[in-house]
C-alpha cells in the first residue's frame, strides 16, 4: 500500500492536470480603434453597458474553464484594475482569472511566448480574443477534442466557425474567410482570410484539391476566433518566430503538415451566437445583437452583469437602469437602453442606441443608431446619427453629428454646427513638430468645432499619409459609405416617384411574379427562409429598390388571399387575412425593421384599405395584429395617423377630382382606425404615470 502522501501528491498532480485553462488576449495588437483604444483598451469597451471583457469570461465560466488567464499588454493597469474591481476577484467566484502582464509584446505570438516561457499551460486550454462575444455551448466541442486527441496526438488544435451567410450583419467584409476542408477526416486544409488577398480573384493551390478526394469549399462561416488547444501549441510558437497571430500558425501548420504531422480539425455551429468586435462597424452590430437578445442569457437583464446597474426589460427591447428620468412626452423606439442616473428630455427620441452612466440629454434631441458612453452629455435641438461618443464629451445644442461621427474622450463640440460624416474628433494630439502634445484645454482648436469646441480633427500618426476619410474608413468598415449609398438611392428614389398608373415597368411586373411567387409557396408548403430568398431572388431580377420592396411586399401578403377567393368578406376574411399574416410572419420582420420600414408597411396597409369598402373593414384588425406581433411599434402607429397623407401616389397629371377622392378614402382609413389609436394613446398615457 502506496504512503498516505504519496497517494495525496498523485491525486493533486492529476487535479492539476484536469483543470481546463484558457487563454484570454486583453489586447488585439492593433491600432483599428484608434483614437479611441489610445484612452481604453478594447476589453474594456462598453458593450450594451458592461465591459466587453466581461463577456468572453463570462463565457469561458459557462463552458466549465476553470482557470482563465488575461494577457495585458496595452494599457495593461486598466484591465488589472478592472479585474481588481469586478466579481472575478471575489472568493465566491466561479473560476480563477490571473492576469498576465506581458508589456513588452508586439503580438498574439510574442504573448505565448510568453506563456510557454512562463509554463503557465499544463493542459488542453481555450484561445480566444478578449473582445469576442459568444453563447456557444463550449463544454461539449472541448469534449469533442479531448477524445480526438486520445485517438489522435497529431490534432493540436480545434478551430470553432459559426455558420452565417455572406452579407450578414455579423460577418466583415475584413473578417470574410474561404475555407477548404476534407470531408472524410474533418481536417482544415486551406484557410485564407479575402482582405489578405492582393486581388479580387481568390487562388487555390492546386494540391488542395488534387490529393484529396473529398473536399468541400465554403464560403459560409464566420470564424468565432475560439480555438481549443493542446499544450503544444505555445511550444510551436516558441519554436517558431514566424508566428506572429493565429491566422500565420494555422497556415504554417497546414503548409508544413506532411513535415511536422500536426492537424487542425474544425467545428461548425449553427443554433449559438459569436462574433468578434474587430471594427466599430462590428461594434455596432454586437450591440444591436445584444439588445435583440441573440446573445442570450448574456444579456441586459441577466444576472451575469458585472457591474451594480439592474436593467428592467420592456417590450421593443427597451432597457432602463434605476434612477432613469424620462420626460412624458419623450420617446423611446425599440432597442434602447438607458443606463444608471440618466436623464432624456422633452420630445427627444432615441432609437436602436445605448446611453451609458451619468448621460444628460437635452430636449428636442434626435439620437439614432447611436452610443453614449459614461458622462456625456447632449444639450437641447441636436441630432446624432450613427455615431460614437466617448466619456465625458459636451455636445453644445444645435448640433448635427452625420453618420460616422467618432468623438473621442473630453471632446466638446458646438453650439449650432454639424460635423460631416466621418469626422473623428480628439481631444489633444501631437504638435506639427512631433515635439510635443497640443490639449484642447489650452486653446488653439480647429474652429470648424464651433465658439464652444475643444476638440481637434484626428490626424493619423502611425506613419501612413493617408487622409481623414481613409482613417475613417478603416475604423469604421464599410457603415459610412453603406449608408451614403443608401441616402443617394433614397434621394433618388424620392425624385422619380411616380403613381401606379406610370409606375416603371419592372414593378407591375415583379409585383405579379412576387404574388404568384407566394401563392405557390402556399400551394407547396415552402418555408418561410426559402420564400425570403425568392423574393430577394426576383428583387435583382427586376431592379426592385429597398425602398419600394418593402411595400411590396406587405401589399403581396394583404392581397393573396383575395387574389385566390376574390368572394371573400366578413368574418371569413379577417380568419383567412390573420392566417395568412401569421404564416408569413417571419417574412414581414425580415423586411420590417425600422421606422422607416414600418411607415412603408403602414401605408400599404392604407393602399390596401382605400381599395374597397370589404378591405376598410379589415385596416383596424391588421394594424392591431401587426402591432401585437411586435412587427409595427406603438410610437410609429402614432405618427403615421397624425401626419398629413403622402402624395406617394399623386402624379403631376392627377386632376383634382382624383386627388379628392384619394383624400377621401385616406380620411376614411383614418376614421376607421381611430378606436385603435385612442387606445394606443389611453395606454400609453397609463404607462407614462406607472412610470
Amino acid at each position: 500500500m502506496a504512503p498516505k502522501g504519496k497517494s495525496g501528491g498523485a491525486n493533486s498532480d492529476l487535479k492539476q492536470e484536469d483543470i481546463l485553462q484558457a487563454v484570454v488576449f486583453a489586447d488585439s495588437f492593433v491600432s483599428t480603434f484608434a483614437p479611441v483604444s489610445d484612452d481604453i483598451p478594447r476589453a474594456l469597451f462598453p458593450v450594451a453597458n458592461s465591459a466587453l471583457l466581461d463577456y468572453a469570461l463570462e463565457f469561458l465560466c459557462s463552458g466549465g474553464v476553470q482557470e482563465i488567464f488575461v494577457v495585458c499588454c496595452h494599457l495593461a493597469g486598466q484591465v488589472r484594475e478592472h479585474l481588481k474591481n469586478s466579481r472575478w476577484n471575489d472568493k465566491s467566484s466561479p473560476c480563477n482569472v490571473v492576469p498576465v502582464v506581458t508589456e513588452g509584446c508586439l503580438s498574439m505570438g510574442d504573448a505565448l511566448r510568453d506563456i510557454d516561457a512562463k509554463s503557465l499551460i499544463r493542459s488542453d486550454f481555450v484561445l480566444i480574443y478578449g473582445d469576442v462575444v459568444s453563447n456557444i455551448k463550449l463544454q461539449p466541442i472541448i469534449d469533442e477534442h479531448k477524445n480526438r486527441r486520445e485517438k489522435d496526438k497529431s490534432a493540436i488544435m480545434t478551430m470553432v466557425f459559426r455558420e452565417v451567410p455572406p452579407g450578414h450583419a455579423t460577418r466583415c467584409p475584413q473578417d470574410d474567410i474561404v475555407l477548404a476542408v476534407d470531408n472524410e477526416t474533418q481536417n482544415v486544409i486551406h484557410y485564407q482570410r479575402i482582405a489578405d488577398s492582393d486581388t479580387k480573384h481568390l487562388q487555390f493551390p492546386v494540391e488542395v484539391i488534387m490529393e484529396h478526394k473529398d473536399v468541400q469549399i465554403r464560403y459560409d462561416l464566420l470564424d468565432a476566433n475560439i480555438s481549443i488547444c493542446s499544450p503544444q501549441v505555445p511550444q510551436l510558437f516558441t519554436d517558431n518566430f514566424d508566428y506572429e497571430t493565429r491566422d500565420s500558425f494555422v497556415k504554417g501548420i497546414l503548409i508544413n503538415e506532411e513535415i511536422m504531422g500536426n492537424t487542425i480539425k474544425m467545428c461548425v455551429v449553427k443554433d449559438a451566437y459569436a462574433a468578434r468586435v474587430s471594427s466599430l462597424q462590428m461594434y455596432d452590430a454586437v450591440s444591436q445583437d445584444i439588445l435583440n437578445r441573440w446573445t442570450y442569457p448574456f444579456v441586459p437583464d441577466g444576472c451575469h452583469r458585472h457591474n451594480k446597474d439592474n436593467f428592467s426589460y420592456g417590450r421593443h427591447n427597451i432597457y432602463l437602469s434605476k434612477n432613469v428620468t424620462l420626460a412624458r412626452d419623450c420617446m423611446l423606439v425599440e432597442n434602447v437602453m438607458l443606463g444608471r442616473e440618466s436623464a432624456v428630455g422633452s420630445k427627444t427620441t432615441i432609437s436602436h442606441s445605448v446611453i451609458g452612466k451619468n448621460c444628460k440629454i437635452g430636449n428636442n434631441v434626435v439620437i439614432k443608431g447611436s452610443y453614449l458612453w459614461n458622462d456625456v452629455t447632449v444639450e437641447d435641438n441636436c441630432v446624432i446619427e450613427t455615431s460614437l461618443l466617448c466619456n465625458n464629451v459636451t455636445v453644445y445644442s444645435g448640433v448635427k453629428l452625420s453618420p460616422g461621427c467618432v468623438l473621442s474622450s473630453k471632446v466638446c463640440v458646438g453650439p449650432s454646427i454639424e460635423l460631416k460624416s466621418g469626422t473623428v474628433v480628439v481631444h489633444s494630439q501631437e504638435d506639427d513638430f512631433g515635439e510635443g502634445t497640443m490639449d484642447a484645454t489650452d486653446g488653439g482648436c480647429d474652429a470648424m468645432f464651433g465658439s464652444k469646441g475643444k476638440a481637434f480633427l484626428y490626424k493619423d500618426t502611425s506613419g501612413d499619409d493617408s487622409d481623414v476619410e481613409e482613417v475613417t474608413r478603416q475604423v469604421w468598415g464599410i457603415t459610412i459609405e453603406t449608408e451614403s449609398s443608401s441616402d443617394e438611392d433614397s434621394e433618388c428614389s424620392e425624385g422619380s416617384e411616380s403613381p401606379p398608373d406610370s409606375l416603371q415597368p419592372d414593378v407591375p411586373v415583379y409585383y405579379t411574379e412576387m404574388l404568384d411567387t407566394v401563392q405557390r409557396s402556399k400551394d407547396e408548403n415552402i418555408s418561410c427562409e426559402n420564400l425570403i430568398l425568392e423574393i430577394n431572388s426576383l428583387k435583382h431580377a427586376y431592379n426592385i429598390s429597398i425602398k419600394e420592396l418593402t411595400g411590396l411586399v406587405v401589399k403581396v401578403l394583404l392581397d393573396q388571399p383575395f387574389s385566390e377567393n376574390p368572394s371573400l368578406s366578413g368574418a371569413q376574411a379577417l380568419k383567412v387575412l390573420t392566417d395568412s399574416l401569421k404564416r408569413h410572419l417571419m417574412v414581414l420582420k425580415n423586411y420590417i425593421k425600422n421606422e422607416e420600414s414600418q411607415r412603408q408597411c403602414l401605408e400599404a396597409i392604407e393602399d390596401f384599405a382605400s381599395a374597397s369598402s370589404a378591405h376598410l373593414q379589415l385596416v383596424t384588425k391588421v394594424i392591431h395584429f401587426l402591432y401585437e406581433a411586435d412587427v409595427l411599434l406603438e410610437q410609429t402607429i402614432l405618427k403615421w395617423y397624425r401626419q398629413v397623407p403622402s402624395n406617394r401616389n399623386r402624379g403631376n397629371n392627377s386632376d383634382d377630382e382624383d386627388l379628392e377622392d384619394r383624400d377621401n378614402k385616406h380620411a376614411e382609413v383614418r376614421k376607421q382606425v381611430a378606436p385603435l389609436i385612442k387606445w394606443l394613446e389611453e395606454a400609453d398615457e397609463e404607462s407614462s404615470e406607472e412610470d
